[in-house]
């Protein structure tokens, strides 16, 4: 498991971020589901630190006012030098505010170490995503906005507080919805327990609204996971699919159809 606010100056280290990458997620929760996409795509668990809340922001001391006054001067050179003094005071303040901080210790001999956790952290939706170095940092350059993260409100037909939902917009059948999470996520699996039972929630709220307009004579509810099983959008969305008696000359097997040469296995 990854190390919950380690001290980094543990040894005599003055220099809390050199060679990391961070990413800045709004609590505990989504940092976990953070670490996991990050030991799934190959990271090293001990390569992984967490900061969590207040005592996060206490451990990382990003300007030197718990270990005296030589880090103070540290951290002073460092400002001098470089950037850095602005996101170090939104991290401080967003942990300070029950934020949490995923720190990934880049190793310089390997060169796919960096762009890796980039684009790990970004998938998961993180801000303030950086590589520090002893006396500078680096931004990575996110990539376009994601459309699901940026739903227009008259889109929306119902919400909570981890998902939405909305029509699809462009319908297999009438009263076709999306169950969105509204974290960037883009698998189930990486969804948290919260995000999932969010979603949920909605579903049931979709169906009622389809009930309550369409009358439908069943529905295929799904996840289109990856690439290879036809995702469009890399944000998770569960499609709830309204059938109606006749819709298709055969409806038997369901989902099974996504493969139509393999769906009708009882003729064979």
């Amino acid at each position: 498991m990854a190390r919950i606010n380690p001290d980094p100056y543990t040894g005599g280290h003055v220099f809390a971020l050199a060679n990391r990458v961070t990413g800045l997620v709004d609590n505990e929760e989504q940092a976990m589901a953070m670490v996991r996409s990050l030991e799934d795509g190959g990271v090293a668990t001990d390569d992984i630190d967490v900061f969590v809340g207040e005592q996060g922001a206490r451990r990382l001391d990003l300007f030197g006012r718990e270990h005296g006054s030589i880090l103070r001067l540290l951290r002073r050179l460092e400002g001098a030098v470089g950037d850095e003094r602005e996101p170090k005071r939104r991290i401080e303040e967003s942990l300070n505010r029950g934020g949490s901080l995923v720190c990934v210790k880049v190793h310089k001999k390997k060169g796919t170490e960096k762009p890796r956790a980039f684009r790990i952290l970004e998938a998961q939706h993180g801000h303030e995503i950086h590589f520090w170095s002893a006396w500078s940092f680096e931004d990575v350059a996110l990539s376009g906005p994601c459309v699901f993260c940026t739903l227009p409100t008259e889109r929306i037909q119902g919400e909570n507080e981890h998902g939405v939902w909305i029509l699809d917009a462009h319908p297999v059948s009438p009263g076709h919805s999306l169950i969105i999470p509204k974290r960037h996520v883009e698998s189930l699996f990486d969804a948290t327990q919260s995000e999932r039972e969010a979603m949920l929630a909605l579903l049931a709220e979709a169906r009622e609204y389809v009930i309550k307009d369409h009358s439908p004579s069943g529905y295929n509810i799904g996840i289109n996971e990856g690439s290879a099983a036809g995702q469009a959008v890399p944000h998770l969305h569960v499609h709830l699919i309204p059938r109606y008696a006749g819709d298709t000359e055969q409806p038997r097997g369901g989902i099974r159809w996504v493969i139509p040469e393999k769906a009708n296995y009882w003729s064979r």
